[in-house]
């Protein structure tokens, strides 16, 4: 197969890994406990050789060694399907008698099941159950051969509910987190941090986004400061001045824009920015940058939840990409967007409200995006 890459790029999905060295690119999605690794790749300026691979408008999967896995993957406890060439499936397959529904990001869907409008349940290993069972896409055999080719491509839909399915504490792809227990005291009625959402412990940002009630700005809301020192958020440490920031305000704006304009052409709502999850966004971007590590988990222990609860955020499933390169900001959108995982989180259907931090520092671009609904 020939390979075709963006020069300079090396892709690096991690979770719970912790990294002392920074390549220069990278991008990593997280669960709640941020306890699975995807995979990682230091070689810069080589061929990728394990992971995810994008070429000519299909993904596939390389192994440690390079080369291309066929059959089911398991990509940190979520499953993929990739047929006999190596290509990643989606839509519904059959394999070996037994029927999987796939979402757009080729990852295997559990529980209840939306296929092209209709409702179908699938056990919690995948396969569809009952007696009512959608048309296969493709039909396979046990050696990964399409058998028959309906030529459709059905669309499959995330469960209504996301909690309860595999998907908890497992991939990079829908990366949900459940936290109905916490219930914290400190809010609003609204459900967001006692701060009603205003940008006043972002440093020296200026907010230009006009906030609602319920603490969020419309979708093309952001700040237009580019040069605050400081993204300290009330309730959380305070953090370290080793490097000099520069918030990359119009950067954020532009990878909502770029986000939204893909969820609107996929049939989904647009995700509409949230100022408390856009201050945790940033905390996060410069907390890698001051203490020099790129992970959901920071050196101290902590992750992105830990902070949502401590500024008192409440909601019921919540997400995190983060992504680094050192040569364009608004690259960082497309590092995203070329990985199933965190493509899935940009484009899940139960996320509404987003929080999008790019800071630069440390001669690095370093973005993170957090979500919630």
């Amino acid at each position: 197969m020939k390979k075709a890459f963006i020069r300079k790029m090396v892709l690096a999905v991690i979770a719970a890994t912790s990294i002392s060295t920074l390549s220069t690119l990278g991008v990593s999605a997280a669960t709640n406990d941020a306890t699975s690794n995807n995979f990682y790749n230091s070689i810069i300026n080589k061929t990728l050789e394990a992971g995810w691979v994008y070429d000519n408008g299909t993904w596939y999967y390389n192994n440690t060694i390079g080369n291309l896995k066929t059959g089911w993957i398991n990509d940190n406890g979520r499953w993929y399907f990739c047929d006999n060439t190596g290509a990643m499936q989606t839509g519904v397959i059959k394999v070996n008698g037994k029927t999987y529904c796939l979402n757009k990001a080729g990852a295997l869907e559990t529980g209840k099941v939306t296929v092209n409008n209709k409702t179908y349940k699938c056990s919690v290993d995948g396969q569809v159950t009952g007696t009512k069972v959608p048309t296969s896409d493709k039909v396979f055999d046990s050696n990964n051969n399409v058998t028959k080719d309906n030529n459709q491509n059905s669309t499959v839909s995330e469960p209504n509910n996301n909690q309860g399915t595999t998907n908890t504490g497992t991939t990079t792809n829908t990366t949900t987190e459940s936290n109905t227990s916490t219930g914290t005291t400190a809010t609003t009625s609204t459900g967001n941090a006692t701060s009603t959402g205003t940008d006043t412990n972002v440093g020296n940002t200026n907010n230009t986004g006009n906030t609602s009630n319920s603490g969020t700005t419309a979708s093309t809301g952001s700040t237009t400061s580019t040069n605050a020192t400081s993204v300290d958020v009330q309730g959380l440490p305070q953090l370290p001045t080793t490097y000099s920031i520069n918030v990359q305000a119009s950067v954020e704006d532009k990878i909502l824009e770029l986000m939204n304009a893909k969820r609107v052409e996929a049939g989904l709502k647009p995700l509409t920015i949230d100022n408390t999850l856009v201050q945790v966004a940033r905390y996060k971007s410069d907390h890698m940058i001051q203490y020099n590590y790129f992970d959901h988990v920071t050196p101290q222990g902590t992750k992105y939840s830990d902070w949502l609860k401590a500024v008192g955020y409440t909601y019921t499933t919540a997400g995190e990409n983060i992504a680094y390169n050192n040569y364009d900001a608004v690259e960082l959108f497309t590092q995203w967007w070329n990985s199933p995982g965190h493509r899935a989180n940009m484009m899940n259907s139960s996320y509404t409200k987003v929080g999008i931090g790019v800071v630069q520092g440390n001669n690095k671009f370093m973005g993170t995006q957090e979500f919630s609904n």
